[in-house]
């Protein structure tokens, strides 16, 4: 049995993500809303199992699905480095 290409398993992955966006979008909750989501999280975790994927990767799939799927995101943080910063916002 021929193995799927890598192309074919990220747009795998992308249809499972594009299933759960869908469904969140549409108010979706409880065990079908979790099904899909597990499901593409597992999905992503044999990607990442099997070295096909690195997590930078699969975090930009998800990014591209999630932004043609539901719009850009409202804000963009950065991280930083400062642990001055963190002490800022607690006092």
């Amino acid at each position: 049995m021929p193995k799927p290409s890598k192309d074919v398993l990220i747009e795998t992955l992308r249809g499972l993500l594009s299933e759960a966006f869908a469904l969140h979008q549409k108010g979706c909750t409880g065990v079908r809303l979790g099904r899909s989501y597990g499901a593409a999280d597992g999905y992503m975790r044999a990607l990442m199992d099997i070295g096909l994927l690195a997590d930078k990767e699969l975090r930009a799939i998800v990014v591209e699905e999630r932004t043609r799927l539901l719009g850009p995101a409202t804000q963009t943080l950065q991280a930083t480095d400062s642990v001055a910063d963190d002490e800022t916002l607690a006092a």
